[in-house]
């Protein structure tokens, strides 16, 4: 009895790690809010979880950094010069800038880090970065709130105001630009392991041009210096929320306008330049 081949249909099979249209993408990912949230919550504060004084560390942490910065540049270098309030300038500028560079951090190991999750189980990659920026805004809520509570407190004499609530859409047009932030360098570190290297002197280059410890005002005789360093979206983010919590001023609406321009902006290019590598990170080693 000869053996009769056997004829499927196969139009209707779909490659593991095709990638999908963008808008189908977007769905799917939609389709996967509650594991990104579930997931997402039980990561959040996971950090200090094995430390002896746990969640003392969320507090204190964020302190300790800005009492280094403030030793290091404020006494030692004499960069508080004409800055009125420089505890709460620097305790806002080390704490807020640092919840960018932890997208960055974060975005560099990403894909790798969670190969497994990844080579097991078929789903839209951007839920990682969507779960892990989730989580980072859940961590950051406590040093944020350490460090508007710091500054006002070396202020005490001045009431704050109701700009003080500027923060609010800020603090979230922050974490927008930093996931923008984070779809790119996830992308890019996958594709180029090196760049981890480059991404660190990145940040700490950042960190230096972004007015963290200092005013930009010394560089009043030098107006390119300083249209460069305010065309910084890190010194916009540090600038509006000084200005919310020390000054009592909210953003102008240009001002604002950038800030959600630039935010959204970078949150949907990063997003479109993620996609578009879709396929490839089944390949993860």
């Amino acid at each position: 009895m000869s053996e009769q081949p056997i004829l499927v249909d196969d139009s209707k099979f779909l490659h593991l790690h095709r990638r999908p249209s963008f808008t189908a993408y977007l769905k799917s990912l939609w389709g996967r809010r509650h594991f990104i949230w579930a997931d997402a919550r039980g990561r959040s504060f996971e950090t200090d979880r094995d430390y002896y004084l746990g969640k003392f560390w969320l507090v204190a942490s964020p302190l300790l950094d800005a009492a280094m910065y403030g030793v290091i540049f404020g006494l030692l270098l004499r960069t508080s010069r004409g800055i009125e309030n420089y505890i709460g300038y620097l305790v806002i500028g080390v704490i807020f800038f640092s919840f960018l560079t932890k997208y960055m951090t974060s975005g560099a190991t990403l894909i790798k880090s969670s190969k497994n999750m990844i080579t097991a189980f078929q789903f839209p990659r951007a839920s990682l970065v969507m779960s892990q920026s989730i989580r980072m805004v859940l961590d950051s809520t406590v040093p944020a709130l350490v460090a508007i509570i710091a500054a006002l407190f070396a202020q005490i004499s001045t009431p704050p105001t109701f700009a003080i609530l500027w923060v609010i859409p800020v603090f979230a047009l922050l974490h927008i630009f930093g996931t923008g932030l984070m779809f790119f360098v996830a992308r890019l570190c996958f594709q180029i392991p090196d760049l981890q290297a480059l991404v660190r002197i990145f940040q700490r280059g950042w960190f230096y041009i972004s007015g963290v410890f200092f005013s930009i005002e010394r560089f009043a005789t030098q107006p390119l210096v300083q249209d460069v360093m305010t065309a910084n979206p890190a010194y916009m983010f540090l600038s509006a929320v000084r200005n919310a919590v020390l000054y009592g001023t909210g953003p102008g609406l240009g001002d604002f306008f950038i800030l959600v321009a630039v935010s959204f902006g970078t949150f949907g290019l990063g997003m479109i330049y993620f996609w578009r590598g879709e396929e490839k990170y089944g390949a993860v080693q």
